[in-house]
């Protein structure tokens, strides 16, 4: 049997009927199986010599198995960064090994997850493609593999995505680059490495791991559950969960202790008359359908029928307005001022759930304001003053929760947001980077009660443990 990689497959000439995993193809009059099936046929087939012991032959299968399909090079590497690896560290990287160098370790934002990544990288001595959500999380990872392997590297660490197309040994790339190039290049390399791995279950993406013939696959994330449960996939993709670490486990030795403070706010009179009545128009139409919001479908199926039938569109625009009543609560900037007063030593984020009520803050206390919509160089310059302190306060809609570096603070403040338990873990991930003094970190989370924020806040709350009421 001779295993070739064919546009994202693996075709399999001359293979048994017994092959496992394949389907005949009649345009080739072979067999053909996806390209991340590649180390289980060669175990199969008993010619896998990619870990300590050779692998037994299966199914009594013994003919001669050429492999054709790999393209990847062999690499010797030791990271550049003499960082003594935290036990966690280590015990993850010794698992991951145990398990063939295949599976997921999930830990909190701010505990090292790339410097992990790194020391991977050097184990599994091939080629590497790591895969980032964002152009900014990919240029961090970027300049950190430089430092790290830049100069045992033949040629530079190779960038897929942001405009650049330089595919190296060592090639870091964004989701959606990935997507369009993995058919291409899915031969080149025999170590995957997935950032914020919870991503990849979408249906786009996870073509990038059933493309490639990577047989070692490493998988990062703080939160590696998802509301629709398709997180299961990633078994199969990249293998197991290995290792995990909570933030209550790591707390105090290797992140800061933390307190999250719930506190809940009044709307005005004005402000609740108008949210109850458009609230109301929202539930009666809701209840009439029955849907089931707090499922994927039930919510799909709602904005589905607010595309066609004139009721269900104005239930929508009702929802959307005391939404929008409820997260800019006059009441929410009273305590947000305080809270500032109090906090005028510390350092301070403000996230919000949309830009404009970002921005809206942004000139009301005269802070710096991140968007989607900030350029990188600005960005960059409001991340730098905020680390030298110049900044001691900044606020931001979701571009934070994930995929950029952000200098160390203390305090943290939702003023809004999603009922995703994953934002609330990134944003509490945030404050928890140890500080020189080793002060305690601060989550606020003001809601407005007996509104939707009420139910939007318990959901989001989950599984965060160390809390308090005000």
């Amino acid at each position: 049997m001779r295993i070739e990689f064919d546009d994202g497959t693996l075709l399999l000439r001359d293979a048994p009927e017994n092959v496992p995993h394949a389907e005949w193809d009649d345009r080739v009059d072979e067999h053909r199986t996806q390209a991340y099936r590649y180390r289980a046929l060669l175990e199969w087939a008993g010619t896998w010599t990619g870990s300590d012991d050779q692998a037994t032959l299966r199914d009594g299968f013994g003919a001669a198995c050429e492999d054709a399909a790999r393209a990847y090079p062999d690499l010797e590497l030791t990271p550049g960064l003499h960082i003594e690896p935290r036990d966690y560290q280590q015990a993850a990287l010794d698992a991951w090994i145990d398990h063939g160098r295949r599976g997921s370790v999930v830990l909190p934002t701010g505990s090292g997850k790339t410097f992990l990544g790194l020391q991977a990288i050097a184990n599994a001595g091939v080629s590497t493609l790591v895969v980032t959500p964002t152009i900014d999380l990919m240029n961090q990872w970027h300049a950190t593999l430089t430092n790290a392997f830049g100069d045992q590297l033949t040629e530079p660490v190779g960038v897929l995505g942001g405009g650049s197309h330089d595919v190296t040994a060592i090639t870091v790339t964004t989701y959606d680059s990935a997507y369009r190039y993995v058919n291409k290049y899915g031969d080149q390399f025999g170590l995957l490495v997935v950032d914020e791995e919870h991503h990849l279950p979408a249906p786009t993406y996870r073509q990038i791991p059933e493309m490639m013939i990577a047989p070692y696959r490493l998988g990062l994330t703080a939160t590696y559950e998802r509301p629709d449960g398709k997180h299961e996939l990633l078994e199969d993709l990249i293998g197991p969960v290995v290792y995990r670490e909570d933030v209550d486990e790591l707390a105090g030795e290797y992140l800061s202790e933390y307190e999250t403070i719930h506190m809940s706010v009044d709307l005005t009179a004005d402000e609740r008359e108008t949210y109850d009545e458009e609230y109301q128009i929202y539930r009666d139409y809701v209840d009439s359908h029955e849907f089931d919001l707090w499922k994927e479908d039930g919510y799909a199926e709602f904005l589905k029928r607010t595309s066609y039938d004139p009721q269900g569109r104005r239930a929508l625009i009702a929802k959307q307005r005391a939404e929008r009543i409820a997260r800019t609560a006059e009441k929410k900037l009273d305590t947000l001022d305080n809270l500032s007063k109090r906090h005028h030593d510390d350092r301070a984020i403000i996230f919000t759930a949309n830009n404009d009520f970002a921005y809206d803050i942004s000139q009301e206390f005269i802070v710096p304001c991140i968007t989607h919509q900030t350029k990188t160089d600005e960005r960059t310059e409001i991340l730098e003053r905020f680390r030298t302190g110049e900044y001691s306060m900044l606020v931001t809609s979701q571009v934070l929760d994930e995929g950029i570096d952000v200098p160390a603070a203390n305090v943290g403040i939702i003023l809004s947001g999603s009922a995703s338990k994953r934002q609330y873990a990134q944003r509490l991930g945030r404050i928890l980077r140890p500080t020189d003094d080793r002060q305690p970190a601060r989550l606020y989370e003001i809601i407005t009660e007996d509104t939707m924020e009420t139910y939007v806040s318990q959901r989001r709350r989950e599984g965060v443990s160390a809390s308090a009421d005000g």
